[in-house]
């Protein structure tokens, strides 16, 4: 299917972080940063090899399947770590050390089927012009609260009170599903609703469906 639009930045186009924006922010920011990717959700290819990567800026990282550890490798400055990991279910794990202490984890887990649907805002007020808009995002989760890296359900907005949607997203650069609408397919499980505020003071409430 023919892309939409194109697939580089940091950032998608609904505003979700891609894994280069961990990679950037580890050199150019100021804060310790520990990103270890990709999910770990893989039916169908157990046994097989993933090739793990980790973006950091701390000084050295040991990765962990299950609880054992698959070695310790030192960080080089604006480089990447890497292990070919044999796919298991579970969870692989990154700790991160500074000055020969451990500072920091990262964690990804094998998430189950899709059972709820977490809500976040960008903002709890908006201004009553009729103009201003708060981004609503959600994430499709399972039954353990872990967030569904491969989920693409239907999820659909209800606005009630002093709010309207006005637009959809999911980020899926080859998605032509329209952008305006009340719903929206999840994309690596996660889409979003626009809510524009109307011009008169009060509440907005935002209601995503539950995934199908």
């Amino acid at each position: 299917m023919a892309n939409i639009g194109s697939q580089y930045g940091i950032i998608d186009m609904c505003g979700f972080p891609k894994d280069s924006f961990f990679y950037f922010q580890a050199w150019w920011g100021s804060k310790p940063v520990l990103h270890v990717f990709p999910h770990w959700n893989w039916p169908g290819l157990e046994g097989k090899e993933i090739a793990v990567w980790v973006y950091s800026n701390l000084d050295r990282v040991e990765l962990f399947l299950n609880g054992q550890s698959l070695g310790a490798k030192e960080m080089k400055k604006d480089s990447h770590l890497a292990w070919n990991v044999k796919y298991t279910p579970g969870a692989i794990e990154a700790r991160g050390y500074k000055d020969g202490q451990q500072v920091m984890t990262a964690k990804r887990e094998t998430a189950g089927p899709a059972a709820k649907l977490a809500l976040m805002a960008d903002r709890q007020e908006d201004f009553g012009d009729g103009e201003d808009v708060a981004m609503f995002a959600v994430e499709v989760r399972d039954a353990q609260d872990r967030l569904v890296p491969m989920a693409d359900n239907q999820v659909s907005f209800r606005v009630s009170g002093q709010g309207k949607a006005i637009g959809v997203g999911n980020g899926d650069p080859t998605s032509h599903e329209p952008d305006q609408g009340s719903s929206r397919k999840a994309f690596s499980g996660l889409c979003m609703a626009l809510v524009e505020s109307t011009k008169a003071a009060g509440s907005i409430t935002v209601e995503p469906a539950r995934p199908d």
